[in-house]
């Protein structure tokens, strides 16, 4: 079972049992034992056809009810070695739900690039963030980080998602899988999505000047794109002109400024990615259900 993590919150849950009664009936002469035996049977059945009943009644009502909600973590799972995948689950057990996963940066521990926005990954799907293969050493708290190349990590990404799958049969789709970057995971992102041609449908790009084109990004299978950029930082001046050379292209793209923000999340990062999570998802084919901005720009 995976650990969960008590980052900020700690969230209880409750059983509620039940019991079933039972009794003998006992006489001294035929007769009266005939009829204690009879009285016996009658009253047991009567029992178990009223405990029957409300059986019946209480499955009606949790059907009713629908699912029953669940903790969303985060939590951690082992893989690859000594390395561990960090994920968000959704409160709804109805299945199945999209995957979203993200390639964090350097010394950029998942705990971080995607703990911050864990609640808006919870209404959407499963967030799946695993570690890199190296670390940043004592003076950086060894946080994770990576030192291989885009391919490998798009490879270390898929045995991630094997993991989560794994843990939760039948519950991630990938019909709809979005995959999030943040500065050197948002750099490895497209060419993971360019790798596997209509895996990766739609990217969220945190904090990367990527070079992007509507007939690559087409060509990779990817329907939208999601751009975010800190207004203090030195990526937005990029981002911008790439969101409006891909609007003009008739590309679905959009930015995102978080206001106050450097090289580093804004206070209000959850709320941001939950509109990028919107927009992207309402370029689903044939799907009107998702309410998301227009193209464009988004924020100061």
């Amino acid at each position: 079972m995976p650990r969960l993590l008590f980052l900020a919150t700690l969230l209880a849950t409750g059983q509620l049992a039940g019991c079933w009664p039972g009794g003998t009936a006992r006489g001294s002469t035929t007769s009266t034992a005939t009829t204690a035996a009879s009285t016996s049977t009658s009253t047991t059945t009567t029992t178990t056809t009223a405990t029957e009943r409300t059986t019946a009644a209480d499955e009606v009502a949790d059907a009713a009810a629908g699912p029953v909600p669940r903790a969303i973590g985060p939590y951690e799972q082992p893989f690859l070695g000594t390395r561990n995948v960090y994920f968000v689950v959704p409160s709804s057990t109805a299945a199945p739900h999209p995957l979203i996963a993200n390639l964090h940066g350097l010394c950029n521990p998942p705990a971080y690039a995607c703990g911050y926005w864990s609640h808006a990954a919870s209404e959407v799907g499963f967030l799946v963030c695993p570690t890199g293969n190296a670390t940043c050493g004592p003076g950086a708290y060894n946080a994770p980080t990576w030192k291989e190349g885009y391919s490998e990590m798009g490879d270390d990404l898929e045995a991630a998602v094997r993991k989560i799958e794994d843990a939760y049969p039948g519950e991630i789709s990938r019909e709809d899988a979005v995959l999030t970057g943040f500065s050197l995971g948002a750099y490895a992102a497209p060419v993971v999505a360019a790798r596997h041609p209509g895996r990766w449908k739609y990217l969220i790009l945190n904090e990367a000047n990527v070079d992007l084109t509507a007939p690559k990004l087409r060509q990779a299978g990817v329907r939208a794109v999601a751009l975010i950029a800190g207004e203090w930082g030195s990526q937005l001046a990029g981002e911008r002109r790439t969101c409006d050379a891909l609007v003009k292209q008739g590309y679905p793209a959009k930015l995102w400024v978080m206001p106050k923000a450097g090289h580093y999340y804004s206070a209000n990062i959850d709320g941001i990615m939950s509109e990028a999570l919107a927009f992207v998802l309402s370029h689903r084919a044939g799907d009107q259900g998702i309410t998301a901005a227009a193209p464009g720009v988004s924020g100061p």
